[in-house]
């Protein structure tokens, strides 16, 4: 489908017209009547603000001092349509699996994720109206039965759009499909139809619906069902009903596996036709005009159509009948004519939304149909995953004012905007993330933009974005979320961040301020992770410096020394630890050399001295020469032991 006009200009004025629409909301208490100004906030959220001003302490709590905070409703985060988001995601991915396979015919499997979605929506408007049924809030309970009106929109203009777009059709005769779909949304007298026909009474006629059902049932082509209602009329065995009867029974009914071409068909349809127009000139009906009503529509009298519109709230009512009567074998893309036809009985609410999204979309015109369809109160759920599906059969062409193929432009567009819409729910995060993941390169980007700006409220929620962001291969976000960390104070998160993202220079960052930390008289930090890390800690010499020098503060604590000692002096003499932890390192050594029984052996207290005077800078004052005391009395017990040993 070859779909022009996607120019500048025509979008220009497409904006131009949504901004005719826009509301306007008055400020409260009039504040902020002068110096105002607004910043953005994460999400589609802003802050209006008073400009500084010089306050006075005695001014009180005054308008000047608000901040006003607006945002965007967003109807699909409200607890009863989360379903819809979460079980929507899951068709999505699905479809974007089938759409990789180029080597298949996938019509069938894009057919059948369709249904999914429709079957998705039906589910909710169930749980919309069942939720509604039960409030006793007035308002609560209308704002209800307006989303369900909303999501029954949706599914009636989906349900269309998939008999046109997606199904294959056999012989592309899209009729008894179309029937179907008036008879599933617009059930006209369906109801009265069950009963009289439940009650199965002669006389029912008398009921003052029994002849609007009559019709409403023969221009939603049920013919067995309008039959046997005559036949519960009191005068059906006279020879009116009976020819009226007789024509609809011989109502030839085309099917393209019926053995005959529509060439064939067409030449005993107008046979038939022409037979109860023989009918209807022989005046036999003048006297009972319901008849005569049922044989104007077998014949496709526009004037008759014209005659019952009003008892309809809309055109599509009859656009299945008015196909019938007129061109029972048309195509797909020969029901713009009828459309045209039917919009122009003059049937009630002739240019509400629906109808325009209806009629663009029998007329083929999809870009059309996609702008209507995004002035929809959905928060974008339905443009976004009707176009890509649209997208994905190949059924979407979009062409700007140069030829240039934007279709692709346009689906990513909406993608990307819903996906950032769902990333701004602190629970649905990470299914905003699947769709920005499915529109390379811009989703990507996007996506660590907006996992960079996620609240980072607990080291669960921290850990889970590196497993997402490693997920999708955006290395990007370990590095800002590891900065966050630091900044924020919350080194043992750092920490933990940098294990997962395993980066070299994460781990750095994290073990330096650690260490620093530590030497500023913090805690060790994450002392569990980093016994636990294993091969983590081999990642940087820095990291490995704090895992060790934390495995020698448990041994200190168990009271192992002699372990403890050792592992303090393989510390000091590997050389990995930074310039500013050899205080810390050394000054770690007087306790142990001043155990009652030695820990260090001679050669280990001469390595302690080798190092403070290679150190001297680092390490001076009553520090140096306590530390120096300190080795000078254990190399008075060591030596003595060591040759008592020899």
């Amino acid at each position: 489908m070859n779909i022009s006009g996607f120019s500048s200009n025509g979008l220009m004025e497409k904006h131009l017209k949504r901004s005719d629409r826009a509301k306007t909301f008055v400020l409260p208490n009039k504040c902020f009547e002068k110096h105002i100004a607004c910043a953005w906030r994460r999400g589609n959220n802003f802050t209006i603000y008073p400009r500084s001003q010089t306050v006075s302490k005695n001014q009180g709590n005054t308008s000047d001092n608000k901040i006003l905070k607006v945002r965007q409703e967003i109807l699909l985060f409200i607890p009863i349509l989360r379903k819809l988001i979460n079980d929507s995601n899951g068709v999505f991915l699905s479809l974007q699996k089938v759409a990789e396979n180029t080597n298949s015919d996938n019509q069938v499997e894009f057919w059948k994720l369709s249904r999914q979605y429709r079957s998705i929506v039906r589910s909710i408007i169930e749980n919309l109206q069942e939720a509604a049924e039960e409030e006793s809030d007035a308002l609560t309970k209308n704002s209800l039965n307006s989303y369900a009106t909303i999501f029954y929109s949706i599914e009636c203009i989906w349900h269309l759009c998939e008999i046109l777009f997606i199904k294959n059709i056999p012989g592309d005769v899209v009729l008894p499909f179309l029937l179907e779909w008036v008879c599933c949304h617009f059930p006209s007298h369906d109801q009265t139809a069950a009963q009289l026909l439940e009650a199965r009474e002669r006389g029912s006629e008398d009921h003052p619906e029994y002849w609007n059902t009559v019709v409403s049932l023969i221009i939603q082509g049920r013919i067995d069902d309008a039959r046997d209602l005559l036949r519960l009329h009191s005068d059906s065995e006279s020879a009116e009903f009976k020819l009226v009867a007789n024509s609809l029974r011989t109502m030839p009914v085309y099917n393209i596996y019926g053995g005959i071409s529509s060439g064939e068909f067409t030449i005993v349809w107008k046979h038939w036709q022409a037979e109860c127009r023989a009918i209807l000139n022989s005046q036999s009906l003048s006297s009972l005009p319901y008849l005569q009503l049922i044989m104007r529509l077998l014949i496709g009298d526009y004037t008759a159509f014209e005659s019952i519109c009003s008892k309809y709230p809309s055109w599509f009512y009859l656009l299945g009948g008015y196909v019938l009567f007129t061109r029972p074998w048309s195509r797909r893309r020969e029901l713009a004519d009828a459309a045209a036809a039917c919009a122009g009985l003059g049937a009630a609410h002739a240019h509400s939304h629906l109808n325009t999204v209806i009629r663009a979309l029998l007329e083929g015109d999809l870009h059309q149909m996609i702008y209507e369809i995004q002035q929809m109160s959905d928060n974008g759920w339905f443009a976004t995953h009707l176009t890509d599906m649209l997208y994905h059969c190949g059924k979407l062409q979009v062409l700007d004012e140069h030829q240039t193929d934007m279709t692709k432009r346009l689906r990513d567009s909406l993608v990307l905007e819903y996906g950032s819409l769902v990333m701004e729910h602190g629970a649905l995060w990470c299914t905003g993330l699947s769709y920005l993941a499915a529109c390379p390169p811009e989703g990507p980007r996007r996506a660590e933009l907006l996992l960079e700006r996620l609240p980072l409220d607990s080291e669960e929620k921290a850990m889970r974005i590196i497993a997402e962001a490693k997920k999708y291969d955006l290395l990007g976000v370990a590095r800002g979320g590891g900065a966050r960390w630091r900044g924020a104070g919350r080194v043992g998160a750092a920490l933990a961040w940098a294990g997962r993202a395993r980066g070299a220079g994460l781990c750095a960052g994290a073990a330096h301020a650690a260490l620093r930390g530590y030497c500023a008289g913090a805690p060790l930090p994450a002392a569990d992770m980093l016994l636990s890390a294993g091969p983590t800690l081999l990642m940087d010499d820095t990291l490995l410096l704090l895992g060790k020098y934390s495995d020698f503060h448990r041994l200190y604590n168990n009271k192992e020394f002699k372990k403890a000692a050792k592992l303090l002096i393989s510390l000091i003499t590997s050389k990995i630890a930074p310039e500013y932890f050899w205080e810390t390192l050394l000054l770690d050594t007087l306790p142990l050399l001043e155990s009652e029984e030695p820990v260090f052996s001679s050669t280990e207290t001469y390595e302690i001295l080798l190092c403070l005077e290679l150190r001297a800078k680092l390490l001076t004052g009553e520090k140096a020469d306590l530390l120096r005391l300190a080795c000078a009395r254990n190399l008075a017990r060591t030596v003595l032991l060591d040759g008592v040993e020899e």
